[in-house]
């Protein structure tokens, strides 16, 4: 059995480059092909990930005294997402959902990369072709800023996953002014280099993010903009560092006033994405680029507001991956909101999409692309699935199954968004289908050794 997966699910490195050979050639054709029929030059994309950023922490999200006035506008202007769920309820298996256009399960990444223990030696593996390595291939320049969390180790950098620059830092936080991360180790990086850089992080992300953009602005372009904010330690732009080698130190943070400090990060966080729209502008870029943002889970604690749902971040009610996303695209989206059911893992084939780039045939994704709710229409039916340390889910339409702690609920979600009332006991049919769903995916994703949980 374990050969059969070998061969079903690990991607040689012989067979990745003949892969990309492949890819590159028929990425020429393409391109041949655009210029034989249009000018219209490869529309720019750059995804903003908030990090554990509870679904009602935008004022455009209903919370009444957080000012997100750059993010409410691209609310306003562009397409709010009202369904819009994180593949995982914690940060490392999210992010390996949005790059690779999979389950997280797929790429063996259920759970958390730790700071600490065994899993600081794991890693996206670099056999899985990354979104970053796609458009890569088509001619993009790409870039990261801001959390990697996809591995420690150099072998798992993102400059070997399909980015061409990266600035910021691997582990799951840092301390925002010295840098150190949860077991007193520096994490600041140019690529491979570690390097020493002061600064407040939201901040030094809006400086690499913006300079990214400028001297990239003449060819097509990737950035990933992945930000720690709100994620502790709760720290303002002009609180003291917390952290640092062979001290003692609160993870959370020294400041005393944890909601204040919560509320000025997600507000500075709002105006880097001011910053970069304004770069856009500038340098006359806005219709031609794809603004997309998100939150890797939900809200961690009472400190974060997740509006009307249940639960928070690390759990599988709606509240720990229901979360706030946006798309932003002058002149391209209608403005309005959609109750589009749409999850990490469908960003990569919808910007592959959106680039007229097909997903090459031996890439197997199990995201859709969701462009089509760019103009209004809307997108089929389809069941989708989470699992997370003994919980499942799995969503059909507006029916959502839970499991948890040998307790069964089932709930009508577009009458109870809340999960407040257990249907299980008058739809018995219904759980019976859904469990069995379920349990055909998870046999399906249990063929991959999983090296987090």
């Amino acid at each position: 059995m374990k050969a059969i997966t070998s061969i079903l699910y690990n991607t040689t490195f012989l067979t990745k480059a003949l892969f990309f050979i492949a890819i590159s050639l028929f990425c020429l054709a393409c391109e041949s092909r655009r210029n034989e029929t249009t000018v219209v030059p490869l529309p720019n994309f750059i995804i903003v990930m908030a990090d554990d950023l509870g679904y009602g922490d935008l004022g455009s999200y209903g919370h009444p005294s957080f000012q997100t006035p750059h993010l409410d506008s691209m609310a306003t202007n562009g397409l709010q997402f009202t369904d819009y769920h994180s593949n995982g309820a914690v940060c490392s298996p999210t992010r390996a959902a949005l790059l690779t256009g999979k389950y997280q399960q797929l790429v063996g990444m259920e759970g958390v990369i730790y700071v600490r223990g065994e899993t600081r030696q794991t890693g996206l593996d670099t056999a899985h072709v990354t979104l970053a390595e796609l458009l890569k291939s088509a001619g993009y320049a790409t870039g990261i800023v801001g959390k990697w969390h996809l591995g420690y180790r150099s072998e798992y950098n993102p400059v070997h996953q399909g980015f061409d620059f990266f600035r910021g830092y691997v582990s799951g936080n840092i301390d925002y002014h010295s840098h150190y991360d949860n077991a007193g180790i520096y994490d600041w990086w140019n690529g491979l280099d570690s390097v020493s850089e002061t600064g407040y992080v939201t901040d030094l992300i809006s400086q690499h993010a913006t300079s990214f953009i400028k001297e990239n602005h003449q060819q097509p372009f990737f950035l990933y903009i992945a930000h720690e904010a709100p994620h502790w330690p709760y720290q303002g732009r002009n609180d003291p560092a917390d952290r640092f080698p062979n001290t003692e130190f609160n993870s959370l943070g020294s400041r005393p006033d944890y909601s204040e400090a919560y509320q000025e990060m997600v507000e500075v966080m709002d105006e880097s994405v001011g910053k970069v729209l304004a770069t856009l502008d500038s340098l006359q870029l806005s219709e031609n680029t794809l603004v997309f943002f998100c939150s890797d889970n939900g809200a961690v604690d009472s400190l974060g507001n997740n509006g009307v749902l249940r639960g928070h971040k690390t759990q599988l009610w709606e509240g720990g991956h229901r979360v706030p996303a946006i798309a932003h695209w002058p002149g391209t989206i209608n403005p309005g909101s959609t109750d589009a059911t749409v999850l990490s893992m469908d960003v990569l084939p919808t910007l592959l999409s959106l680039a007229e780039l097909d997903i090459p045939s031996d890439l197997s994704t199990t995201g859709v692309d969701f462009s089509p709710v760019f103009s209004g229409k809307g997108l089929p039916e389809r069941t989708t699935f989470w699992r997370y340390r003994g919980q499942q889910a799995v969503r059909q339409g507006d029916w959502k199954l839970l499991v948890q702690q040998d307790t069964t609920y089932l709930f009508d979600l577009q009458q109870d968004i809340a999960e407040q009332e257990n249907l299980a006991v008058n739809h018995p049919e219904k759980v019976n289908e859904l469990l069995d769903t379920l349990n055909h995916w998870e046999a399906m994703v249990d063929r991959v050794p999983q090296q987090t949980k």
